[in-house]
């Protein structure tokens, strides 16, 4: 038996404002969540004369902290919106995920929002705009969030805290600086492939992660300063793709592996989580043989090596795309990998994974 959910309803279109005119309306008490520089931009305006009723938050750090959702969510309480709009990447989207469920309950602290029970009675709307083709998170119920004090991350997943609408437009990334958008770009690499390696996995799923890794492929290289819009939309179809694969599998062992590569030297999320991909297909290929076998026919390619060296001679003159290249060293490897067993996401892995398996898949990566 298998089951496929997904509750977003999703509004792709070249025209936001017409989207949102269709999940919000011009009177509703409303709170936007945002980066500083978004309120700047031709968009903001455009949304600030349809709504007539509109505050905005956009004190967000990347990667968000306990404290950086912690002011989000005191001042959403001072407002007490109705409808909540987060536009941004993932960090926007799930400090606004924090936020909404924060209103659902007695609020008094960050850490104990992770074992509350929610009013349903008291959830807002929520309207999830990307900024970014990689995160997925206005299609997924998690939240990540961190204590960076002491270098740990929380994952928030509650079933009703799936955005009511995630809405598309790729004038949002036409101007994503470059090694964002190929950081972004790799993360829903990373969501495809650990969806179709993944316990949980269906075939629904696996069809969406498939669609996505092509789209990936065939328009990652593609990616500069000044990239072509039509590139930009299918990236950003890509991440609607993988946000349907991984949204019902959740991730696996690369992004398990990934957090501590964040946490303790600072790797981008998408780099983190992709650059074991290569060594973890070895690992769990013998499981989905006849996946692979589908992909590759996709690609018009003859082995998975193809496949990688591809990926790899793109990303490695723009960004790090191995551990050396941030100061990760093999006397390390020891250390680390004790901070690799993330258990809601490494047990997910078809493959089980064992502290000899990622030493080899770190060591492989430097």
């Amino acid at each position: 038996m298998w089951k496929y959910n997904n509750p977003v309803k999703i509004l792709f279109s070249d025209n936001f404002m017409d989207s949102l005119k269709e999940s919000a309306g011009a009177e509703e008490n409303v709170l936007l969540l945002c980066y500083s520089w978004f309120t700047e931009t031709e968009e903001f305006d455009m949304i600030k004369d349809y709504l007539n009723n509109i505050r905005v938050f956009s004190d967000i750090e990347p990667d968000p902290s306990f404290q950086s959702c912690d002011k989000a969510v005191r001042f959403a309480l001072d407002c007490t919106p109705d409808t909540i709009i987060a536009i941004g990447g993932g960090s926007v989207i799930d400090t606004a995920k924090v936020v909404r469920l924060a209103m659902c309950i007695e609020y008094d602290s960050m850490i104990n929002l992770f074992d509350k029970h929610f009013n349903e009675s008291k959830l807002a709307k929520f309207i999830a705009i990307p900024t970014t083709h990689g995160t997925s998170s206005e299609l997924t119920k998690w939240a990540t969030v961190w204590d960076k004090d002491n270098k740990k991350k929380y994952s928030l997943s509650v079933d009703i805290n799936y955005p009511d609408y995630a809405i598309y437009d790729s004038r949002f990334v036409k101007k994503l600086p470059l090694e964002i958008s190929i950081s972004t770009t790799l993360d829903a690499m990373s969501h495809s492939f650990e969806a179709m390696w993944n316990n949980n996995a269906n075939p629904i799923s696996d069809t969406y992660a498939i669609k996505a890794i092509k789209l990936i492929y065939e328009n990652l290289p593609e990616l500069k300063q000044k990239t072509e819009i039509s590139v930009r939309k299918n990236l950003m179809e890509a991440t609607v793709y993988a946000g349907l694969a991984f949204s019902n599998t959740k991730t696996a062992a690369a992004h398990s592996i990934s957090y501590p590569l964040t946490a303790l030297y600072g790797i981008p999320h998408g780099i983190a989580c992709s650059m074991t991909i290569n060594s973890l297909m070895k690992l769990n290929k013998p499981y989905i043989e006849e996946k692979v076998s589908t992909l590759l026919a996709e690609l018009t390619l003859s082995d998975f090596n193809e496949f990688w060296s591809n990926i790899y001679n793109t990303v490695s003159p723009i960004t790090g795309f191995r551990l050396s290249n941030y100061n990760v060293k093999a006397e390390d490897l020891n250390e680390l990998i004790k901070h690799c067993f993330n258990k809601d996401r490494i047990g997910n892995n078809i493959h089980p994974m064992n502290e000899s398996d990622v030493f080899n898949i770190l060591k492989s990566t430097l």
